[in-house]
C-alpha cells in the first residue's frame, strides 16, 4: 500500500523558469544546495526525482536540477512564468 510522505519543506509559490528547476530562488534552497538528487511533489505534475545538473564548464556547481523526462521538461516549459506549489519529499546525497 502506498503511504503519502510528509513534506520536508514547502514552497507555496515557486515561479517556473526555463526548462529546469533553478533552486536559488526557492525557499528551501539551503536544504538542497549541491545534493545529488531530490524528490519533489510538483503541483500539477506529481512526484518526481530530479538530478542535480552537471558542473559548469568553469568548474562551478550549477544551481539547478534536471526534470527526469522530456515530457516533464515540456510541461515545465509550457508553465514558464507561472507559480506552483513544490513539496520537498526527500534529499538524496551519496556523499
Amino acid at each position: 500500500m502506498y503511504r503519502e510522505r510528509k513534506a520536508i519543506a514547502v514552497d507555496q509559490a515557486y515561479r517556473i523558469r526555463d526548462n529546469q528547476f533553478w533552486y536559488n530562488d526557492c525557499i528551501f534552497a539551503d536544504l538542497i544546495r549541491n545534493k545529488e538528487a531530490i524528490e519533489m511533489n510538483i503541483d500539477g505534475l506529481g512526484a518526481r526525482t530530479l538530478v542535480h545538473s552537471a558542473t559548469g564548464v568553469d568548474g562551478r556547481k550549477t544551481t539547478s536540477y534536471k526534470l527526469p523526462s522530456r515530457a516533464d521538461r515540456q510541461w515545465w516549459k509550457i508553465h514558464r512564468g507561472e507559480t506552483v506549489k513544490l513539496e520537498l519529499l526527500r534529499i538524496i546525497d551519496k556523499k
